[in-house]
């Protein structure tokens, strides 16, 4: 039986502009000792193209479409283990039991949990099985796409019926940036900027820099 070590991991959510949004402490596991074959088998995850982000935020110009933003709590906190994948925890700190014989005691997964190896695939089959659920068809060009009907308020009724199924979100309302990447619209000539100030920000002060010492270049 392979008991992976566990860790707390205490990290600062930003806003696209850089400021501070919330602190969170997160119980993870340590995904760098599981073994293959033994508590993780698949791993693969896809992820959303960068082409797709553009070609939706091209139509939303374009149409006059409505783009609204939601997190999911604890995201991968949600999705089941595959059947077959044993994962054993050490009791995170502080919270350590012993049996009668001295023997520490440990924790056996039910659930993902931050930090494992097979978790943002588990996340992402749990993700697809809800969105199916509720009608949304998922494209064949981009399977991070998913198409539902084209209506303001069925926007709203998709989160409700998500939440209705256990999915947690968090409304965060218009889409104003993610990964790092900050939105900005300009309503008078319909037109969105894709900026990276709060990152540039935070690495120019982490290296010292004025912005005597540094110059701006455009890009295309």
């Amino acid at each position: 039986m392979n008991v992976l070590p566990s860790t707390w991991a205490f990290k600062i959510k930003r806003f696209p502009d850089g400021l501070i949004k919330k602190y969170k402490a997160r119980f993870c596991a340590r995904g760098d000792k599981q073994i293959e074959g033994v508590d993780y088998f698949e791993t693969y995850a896809p992820v959303v193209r960068w082409t797709t982000i553009r070609l939706l935020l091209i139509l939303e110009c374009l149409l006059g479409l409505v783009s609204k933003q939601e997190d999911i709590t604890c995201a991968f906190l949600h999705a089941h283990l595959d059947e077959g994948e044993n994962v054993y925890l050490e009791m995170p700190q502080g919270f350590k039991q012993y049996s009668k014989n001295g023997r520490a005691r440990v924790l056996k997964l039910k659930r993902t949990l931050y930090g494992l190896k097979q978790s943002p695939r588990a996340f992402w089959k749990y993700l697809v099985g809800k969105l199916t659920d509720v009608g949304m068809e998922q494209s064949e060009f981009d399977p991070c796409l998913f198409i539902g009907e084209r209506d303001e308020t069925y926007i709203y009724e998709l989160s409700e019926k998500l939440r209705a199924l256990g999915v947690e979100l968090e409304e965060e309302g218009d889409a104003a940036g993610f990964l790092g990447v900050q939105l900005k619209r300009a309503p008078d000539t319909n037109q969105i900027t894709m900026t990276q100030e709060g990152l540039i920000d935070r690495i120019t002060d982490a290296l010292g820099l004025t912005k005597d010492q540094s110059s701006g270049k455009s890009t295309p």
